[in-house]
């Protein structure tokens, strides 16, 4: 509870929960990215830790926003609205990247499929007859 004639300064607690929310969505971005240029395997692995850090840092953000308005009391806090959004904005994100990275393994599984047909131009079923190569 605030003291009256006393301004406490939140200003850190403010900045911890936005950059609850940025480090994901950095390191999530970072991992996308480096995946789409090199295919490495290990970074999918990589993006599944981010997101299990994710929701743990989701859990601090919403606890530290929530000590905020209980120290704020009534008053508007500059910054909070924008580590709310930074909070939740975390989930459509990685759903795009998980869809996108979806899209993009599956173009390179049939490229890589079309790749070994021309290569070996044996006829192997109907199933080799409709691919689209």
């Amino acid at each position: 509870m605030s003291m009256p004639g006393k301004r406490q300064n939140l200003r850190p607690l403010i900045c911890a929960t936005q950059w609850c929310g940025l480090i994901p969505m950095i390191l999530g971005s970072i991992i996308f990215l480096l995946w789409v240029w090199s295919a490495s395997t290990l970074l999918p692995l990589l993006g599944l830790l981010n997101m299990v850090l994710g929701l743990c840092l989701f859990g601090t953000g919403m606890g530290l926003l929530y000590a905020l308005r209980l120290r704020a009391g009534d008053r508007w806090l500059p910054g909070t609205a924008m580590a709310a959004v930074l909070l939740l904005g975390n989930f459509p994100l990685a759903l795009t990247y998980g869809g996108l990275g979806s899209q993009i393994e599956l173009a390179r599984q049939r490229e890589a499929a079309c790749r070994a047909m021309q290569s070996n131009p044996v006829f192997t079923g109907a199933a080799d007859a409709r691919r689209p190569c």
